[in-house]
């Protein structure tokens, strides 16, 4: 008898998340989501005003924030340039 009772309790709780689940997925973006982007590079949460907006391809469209640009001309200025001699 308490073997029954247990089972249902677990299935109970499983069900319950997948419910909880259902309910957060189901959810509209907020305003804040739908004005915001992510950087491609640092993943950090941006206004899309401030990001630096790229297509890759045909559809492939990446955003990158101000500071992982600098950071990437940073990293080009101190590589040193090849220079091919023919």
């Amino acid at each position: 008898m308490i073997t029954y009772l247990a089972v249902a309790f677990v299935l109970l709780i499983i069900g319950a998340i997948f419910y909880g689940f259902g309910i957060v997925l189901r959810r509209p973006p907020t305003k804040e989501e739908l004005e915001s982007s992510v950087c491609f590079l640092c993943g950090k949460r941006f206004e899309r005003t401030i990001l630096v907006e790229r297509v890759i391809g045909d559809s492939k469209v990446v955003h990158f924030c101000r500071i992982c640009i600098s950071g990437l001309h940073a990293d080009a200025l101190s590589q040193p340039t090849s220079s091919s001699s023919a």
